[in-house]
């Protein structure tokens, strides 16, 4: 008996060793692993994040929609371990930022701005590391033009945060192994030495990435618990490998607003509505950007597409998408409005005196002047979100978007092309010719054309409304000395030639 007991109390004191051991050797390579796992798994999802910030970023910094671009500087701050994000200009002007007096500000981080006008190679660009932050930076191209920069600082609090709770489930597994050694070490010495074989065993699995591996069992105490911890941390393991990030869908204004206030409505369909669309497209763009620097090419295009938004919107228009040098915009949906057509209308008047007012000021200045081609129809439209469960957006389609569209391609510099059906809707506001008949592609029936020339004095009141309104906008993009004085002195002389 006390040879047995001796060789039962040296083989419980080598078995709890074992398991100690075990236990170590387990926590030691998950710790590492955790560590690199964690670490690999930050960087990535930054990377990520920051390039998924800029593709996001991008309609929005080209139409100057201040809103859009607070909500995904806000929304960006919900990932964990994200401390700040910017959105910069080409000219590193803040675009968008949590705090809201820094916007117009020059981005103060002269390092971060100096590693990205250095770098070279695939975006996103790690600019900035310290024991406490590191920062990522991505351009926002449209056309290969970078237009801007999205600019994220990520915490390694959150990787140390993680890692701490590894390591106190670690400490916690290793006190479960000790305390059922000791409890269980006499009466079931030979039934332990297998499972901690084999926990040996996963350890090496895990150390060599096998992180499918698990070890099956069907007992109920102590070592069953601890087999049970070690398949819980694979587990965990595994899913911190394929977890990847959930980008949010940034779409028009009115259209988030009807997201926030009834999320469940964010799903794939449409259906039959009512509603105005309106091409607008920029003519001699291709030539222009060919032949004059990307900067200016990327400024002409920002300017025109802020006068077309602000007067969009104006008349409670949604800006559907941009299409290289192309708009398109939809009135009636996806708030609801009866007066579409009129706002429609209006809106597309309001563009052509806009455009044609900065354009005598660029060309008063030695730049170019841009004319722009606008179709416009109305009635009946299949409107909803189109694409995918990952990724969706709110259009307008059908054969009357296609006329529109083709409206707009047939359309020359200046002018403001609809069909007969539409201008009989809006006869009693507007003066209009008929134009000439054009081939429209696609469309296999013949459509009477008319370019509205001229509308009423009351929808005269308004539209000066908008294009003044548009002008101030239009102002506050430029940055020279001089242009403050040209844009008041426009202000006070302009006139309506343009009927």
């Amino acid at each position: 008996m006390p040879a047995n007991f001796g060789i039962k109390f040296k083989l419980a004191i080598v078995l709890s060793a074992v398991i100690a051991i075990a236990a170590c050797a387990v926590g030691v390579i998950l710790i590492a692993h955790e560590r690199a796992s964690l670490e690999t798994q930050m960087r990535a999802m930054a990377a990520t994040l920051t390039d998924e910030f800029a593709m996001d970023s991008k309609i929005p910094l080209l139409s100057r929609d201040r809103l859009g671009l607070s909500v995904l500087a806000q929304n960006i701050l919900q990932y964990p371990g994200i401390d700040d994000a910017y959105i910069l200009n080409h000219k590193f002007v803040i675009e968008a930022h949590k705090d809201k007096e820094e916007l117009g500000l020059v981005y103060e981080d002269k390092a971060a701005v100096d590693a990205v006008v250095k770098a070279g190679g695939a975006a996103p660009w790690l600019v900035r590391e310290d024991p406490a932050y590191v920062t990522f930076a991505s351009p926002i191209v449209f056309k290969k033009t970078t237009v801007g920069y999205s600019v994220i600082t990520f915490s390694n609090a959150f990787i140390k945060e993680k890692f701490n709770q590894a390591v106190w489930r670690l400490a916690f597994i290793a006190v479960l192994a000790l305390v059922a050694a000791a409890i269980v070490s006499f009466p079931l010495a030979s039934r332990l030495i297998a499972p901690i074989l084999t926990l040996l065993k996963g350890t090496k699995e895990i150390a060599l990435g096998n992180l499918d591996f698990r070890i099956s069992h069907a007992r109920h105490d102590e070592i069953g618990a601890l087999v049970d911890s070690f398949n819980n941390m694979a587990s965990e393991l595994k899913k911190k490998e394929i977890l990847k990030g959930a980008f949010s869908r940034y779409v028009n204004p009115h259209i988030a607003e009807e997201i926030m206030m009834t999320p469940a409505s964010v799903r794939l369909g449409g259906q039959r509505s009512s509603v105005t669309v309106i091409f607008a497209d920029i003519r001699g763009f291709t030539e222009l950007s060919r032949l004059r620097p990307p900067e200016e090419v990327v400024e002409a295009l920002n300017l025109y597409f802020t006068l077309i938004t602000e007067i969009v919107f104006y008349f409670n228009g949604t800006v559907d998408k941009f299409i290289g040098d192309a708009v398109m915009s939809v009135f009636g949906s996806p708030v609801k409005d009866e007066r579409h057509l009129e706002q429609g209308v209006k809106a597309a008047v309001a563009v052509k005196q806009a455009v044609s007012r900065v354009n005598a000021i660029r060309q008063g200045r030695g730049l170019d002047a841009l004319d722009i081609g606008i179709g416009l129809n109305s009635g009946t439209a299949i409107v909803g979100n189109m694409g995918s469960h990952m990724r969706m957006e709110y259009t307008a389609i059908g054969d009357m978007v296609n006329v529109a569209s083709r409206l707009c391609g047939a359309a020359l510099g200046g002018e403001i092309l609809v069909t007969g059906t539409v201008y009989a809707s809006v006869r009693e506001h507007c003066v209009a010719e008929a134009a000439p008949m054009r081939e429209l592609k696609g469309i296999a029936q013949a459509v009477d054309l008319y370019r509205i020339r001229d509308v009423s004095v009351e929808w005269a009141l308004e539209i000066d409304s908008a294009v003044r309104m548009a002008m101030r906008e239009y102002k506050l993009l430029d940055i020279s000395g001089t242009w403050k004085k040209e844009m008041d002195g426009a202000a006070v002389g302009e006139t309506d030639d343009e009927g």
